[in-house]
């Protein structure tokens, strides 16, 4: 099905571009541990995400939700304490006015407020009948349960990837259309299949992973031309070369990735770990979260006392550099040598460095927590500690190096 919509789509003469998200969701029967995992690439333009808890509701939960939103309630996505975990891209061919207005945000905050499953999400939706916003929510629960609902004008459909009718390799890709909505109408569909490629790969060579996930939020391959970025590299970073850098799976709107990693059935829903970059991944760094009732993060990822946030402010100051041109058609060219280059000095290939040495801590981290069955919050408040310095003195270093000044 999946070769067969684009087939169509290309017989059309579809525009094969998006604003919003490219996301997917994997059953833990296909992956190498066992856990179901999901990811998003939140797509939105000017809107920087910070991570927020809240308790007001049944349960207390952990999410994303724009730097901007003082209420801390229009989440882009988050999981709480009891393992559910949701996520959304928008659905552009399942939009249509209706009387319900309600925002995608505020039905992902509820969702962690009052629900510990996906057949709890399901019936809360369903009391809500027609949506006027096209979406796709991404639901994993404690039980190893994950799936998609498309909500739009003619109500919702369930995708579970468990499944085999409905994804018989164990993954399901969705980026800014529904399978149940006109086809032509969608948009997204060349990250889409850049998506599928890759997932198609890993489930053939039976490697899926969460590090398969957050690869393929950087992929720097073209779903459709086929073009990779890594066969053009310049030099240097002081090559002027520029490339078109349009509708790859990270682009100038990429503000964050979320790459959970869910728990097995019995497991501690605690457990469930979030490899999150709270800003475009070609520029962020990702760093593991977990639900805890102490509210640990780290500080580089939450707003400060003057409502900043230094990775996403960094981040900024990256983007700036290597998409170097202010006005709207400025955002799909970069000079592709301040991203990666032959010499190794491009900002993506310098952050990546600083993300393994978080990412092989934290994995030694999350052993110990499996192993306890539970989060260590002493062990977790250290290593958060040592992040925060971490970041701030290798991101400093790296601008340096570039003669650049955090915005």
């Amino acid at each position: 099905m999946k070769r067969n919509v684009i087939a169509v789509l290309m017989l059309f003469g579809i525009a094969l571009t998006a604003l919003p998200c490219t996301t997917a969701i994997v059953s833990g029967k296909y992956t190498v541990d066992g856990r179901p995992l999901m990811l998003k690439n939140r797509d939105r333009s000017g809107s920087d995400n910070v991570f927020v808890t809240g308790n007001s509701g049944k349960y207390a939960w952990t999410a994303v939700v724009p730097i901007s939103d003082k209420s801390d309630r229009g989440v882009m996505y988050g999981q709480n304490e009891v393992g559910l975990v949701v996520m959304n891209s928008t659905s552009y061919n399942l939009e249509q006015k209706t009387t319900n207005e309600l925002k995608r945000g505020n039905i992902m905050c509820w969702a962690l407020e009052r629900c510990a499953t996906v057949d709890e999400f399901e019936a809360m939706i369903a009391e809500m009948k027609y949506f006027s916003y096209g979406s796709n929510y991404g639901v994993m629960d404690a039980q190893g349960h994950v799936a998609y609902f498309e909500c739009g004008h003619l109500g919702y459909k369930k995708f579970d990837a468990d499944d085999p009718t409905v994804a018989p390799h164990g993954y399901i890709i969705r980026s800014n259309f529904g399978m149940t909505g006109d086809i032509k109408e969608g948009k997204g569909f060349a990250r889409y299949q850049k998506a599928t490629d890759i997932m198609e790969k890993a489930y053939q060579q039976k490697n899926i992973s969460w590090k398969t996930l957050l690869s393929m939020a950087r992929c720097l391959e073209h779903g459709m031309t086929k073009v990779n970025l890594y066969d053009q590299m310049p030099a240097d970073e002081n090559d002027e070369l520029v490339v078109s850098f349009a509708d790859f799976i990270p682009r100038y709107s990429t503000m964050s990735t979320y790459m959970v990693q869910g728990v097995k059935a019995g497991e501690n829903p605690s457990l469930t770990t979030g490899w999150t970059c709270i800003s475009c991944p070609i520029v962020s760094v990702a760093i593991p979260i977990w639900w805890t009732k102490e509210s640990l993060f780290p500080q580089v990822v939450r707003r400060d006392e003057n409502g900043r946030c230094l990775l996403v402010d960094w981040a900024n100051t990256f983007k700036s550099y290597i998409w170097p041109w202010e006005y709207s058609d400025g955002q799909s060219y970069i000079r592709l040598g301040r991203l990666i280059n032959k010499s190794g000095t491009g900002i993506m290939q310098q952050i990546l460095p600083v993300e393994e040495e978080i990412l092989k801590r934290g994995e030694k981290l999350q052993a110990q927590f499996y192993k306890k069955k539970h989060v260590d919050a002493d062990k977790l408040k250290s290593y958060y500690e040592w992040v925060d310095e971490f970041v701030a003195k290798e991101y400093q270093k790296i601008g340096d190096s570039h003669h650049l000044k955090k915005n």
